[in-house]
């Protein structure tokens, strides 16, 4: 067993493989780096965005920040630019990376890409309707969700805010996926962020479904778009009450380099979470199943040491 450095197992079920080839498809796309540079800057945590070197070895450099903090394994956000090396690095470090692809529903290929992940071992896809033009209940996106039960994959659903400039907030409300999951019931879905800026709603869905979970990932900065004011310790207690520790999913939404893996993020929750201990009356094995073994129930992902 690897103990991080908080002293509890921890897989991270949120994080992405962002490689030189991811920013130059961006650019390539119109994306303007400079925007993107003010967005980081004075909207993450991030002073500046580093752009990846050609000839990094990402692989490396993640299974480096893995060993440094004592970090099981981690979830990773996979494009199709990236699909091949993050392969390569999944044979070189068995055990330590889990697989997400990146699936938009609008390209014609999208079912296909899932067909793929699952034909690779992927766990799961990750979808973004905040950046679409259709909502998740959408007519076309459903071969999506019958391919992801066929391949027994968990479908991750970024809604909210974002930190990219075009996102378009009207197909960005979790209350979306309420009816696929009902149509889908042995689906698993699981909204990234704690819902970004749709807290409420992700609170409600955890009454009104059986297959809907949240991932803690990232700085969570949509609270200060919030009209109350909330702490992440505040978060965790209501998402705990709605949803008991069965349905929390821990993440630290890491990506780039130098920053690396975001430990900030694992102490800040896992404080967060301990200091709730006694009013759930939850033990060690309630802190087990938010910092590991949900994912692994969700996903089937079997890491090195087990």
């Amino acid at each position: 067993m690897v103990i991080s450095k908080v002293g509890t197992e921890v897989i991270d079920s949120h994080a992405h493989f962002f490689t030189y080839d991811t920013i130059k498809r961006w650019l390539d796309s119109g994306a303007s780096m400079e925007r993107l540079q003010n967005r980081v800057t004075f909207q993450t945590d991030m002073p500046k965005l580093a752009i990846p070197d050609e000839n990094w070895d990402a692989g490396q450099m993640w299974a480096d920040e893995l060993d440094k903090y004592g970090i099981t394994a981690i979830g990773m956000m996979i494009g199709e630019e990236v699909w091949d090396e993050f392969n390569e690095t999944r044979k070189r470090f068995p055990g330590r990376f889990l697989g997400y692809a990146n699936i938009d529903p609008a390209l014609e290929n999208a079912v296909d890409l899932v067909k793929r992940a699952g034909k690779d071992d992927f766990q799961g896809i990750k979808l973004y309707p905040s950046s679409w033009n259709m909502h998740v209940y959408d007519e076309s996106v459903y071969p999506i969700y019958e391919e992801a039960k066929k391949q027994n994959l968990l479908v991750i659903l970024h809604f909210g805010i974002t930190i990219g400039d075009r996102a378009n907030l009207r197909f960005g409300n979790p209350l979306d996926i309420q009816r696929p999951a009902q149509d889908f019931p042995d689906l698993n879905f699981m909204i990234a962020h704690f819902g970004a800026g749709f807290f409420r709603e992700v609170l409600m869905l955890m009454y009104q479904t059986h297959n809907v979970v949240m991932d803690t990932s990232g700085s969570n900065m949509w609270m200060n778009y919030q009209d109350v004011d909330l702490t992440i310790t505040k978060v965790f207690e209501r998402a705990l009450k709605a949803g008991a520790s069965c349905r929390v999913v821990f993440g630290t939404d890491s990506s780039f380099f130098p920053r690396g893996f975001r430990y900030n993020i694992l102490e800040e929750q896992y404080n967060a979470v301990k200091s709730l201990l006694p009013q759930f009356n939850y033990t060690q094995e309630d802190v087990d199943l938010i910092f590991r073994d949900n994912i692994i129930r969700l996903t089937g992902f079997k890491p090195t040491n087990d």
